[in-house]
């Protein structure tokens, strides 16, 4: 089966610096994808463009047919006056729940969350308790993904715990921004860090944070390495030349575009 969302070369920019290019990845069915990196990187944006919200520069983001996504905001925002169950037969609505079925997602996904007054006013529930609410108001709608902005945000650890067994045990994908580590380690089977200090603006991996840990780890010392064989073979070759000193702009991060070139042809050369 095709993945839900293929998205290919998507490039985000605010003004003159962007804050991604050219990221590639696919989510598949089942995939949890814990999406971290460091502030400005995009991982909030990244969100609002598959959720379509927002229109990359350029690339292209597809989906397979009939594919329903809900998000999950870092902010929870409800409509003054709203009650709980006002929020959850507003979302049965947008979800084209009826009959039956609309009667039975509605208090099993209810019941699991722990809510016992449907007539309380949600912007009168605690910050965790919104977050709890925000969370079932995107689940009734029985998404293929879902999308979710720092979701431990205001929840307390029987909250966090709620949801973690929400993630393990549900049929639909998700992608998941946290700063919680821990939630991360428990709860994802892939990891992707934007950050442009990797070739594809991204790096990911199968497994948990930790195995993320140490394939990032195994990434920075091959390019530590490869940085300094190409630093040690450019010094040579302006030595070979009769350079009398270097350039100030020489370090160890980066050569010169001609020197990098004419390294890279000396190292892959057979009397090299």
């Amino acid at each position: 089966m095709p993945p839900i969302v293929n998205a290919q070369e998507i490039t985000k920019a605010f003004g003159a610096n962007p804050l991604f290019q050219n990221v590639s990845f696919t989510i598949s069915d089942g995939d949890r994808i814990g999406l971290i990196g460091p502030n400005g990187s995009g991982k909030s944006t990244l969100l609002r463009i598959l959720a379509g919200e927002v229109t990359p520069d350029s690339g292209e983001v597809s989906f397979r047919k009939r594919t329903r996504l809900a998000c999950v905001e870092q902010d929870s925002r409800f409509t003054s006056g709203a009650t709980i169950r006002s929020v959850i037969e507003s979302a049965l609505d947008r979800g084209g729940v009826s009959g039956s079925e609309r009667g039975a997602r509605f208090a099993e996904t209810l019941g699991r969350a722990g809510f016992e007054d449907l007539e309380a006013q949600a912007t009168e529930l605690s910050g965790g308790w919104q977050k709890r609410l925000a969370i079932v108001e995107a689940l009734v709608q029985h998404p293929d993904i879902l999308l979710l902005d720092e979701p431990t945000n205001h929840l307390d650890l029987p909250g966090i715990t709620w949801l973690e067994d929400l993630l393990e045990a549900a049929a639909f994908a998700s992608v998941i921004v946290s700063h919680d580590r821990y939630f991360l380690e428990n709860v994802t089977t892939d990891m992707v860090e934007l950050n442009r200090i990797y070739p594809d603006g991204s790096l990911r991996v199968h497994g948990s944070y930790i195995n993320f840990l140490e394939k990032k780890e195994e990434f920075l010392h091959a390019q530590s390495k490869r940085q300094e064989a190409l630093w040690t073979c450019g010094c040579g070759l302006l030595l070979r030349d009769g350079a009398t000193r270097f350039p100030r702009e020489l370090d160890s991060q980066a050569l010169p575009d001609a020197w990098t070139a004419r390294a890279g042809t000396l190292l892959s050369s057979p009397e090299s």
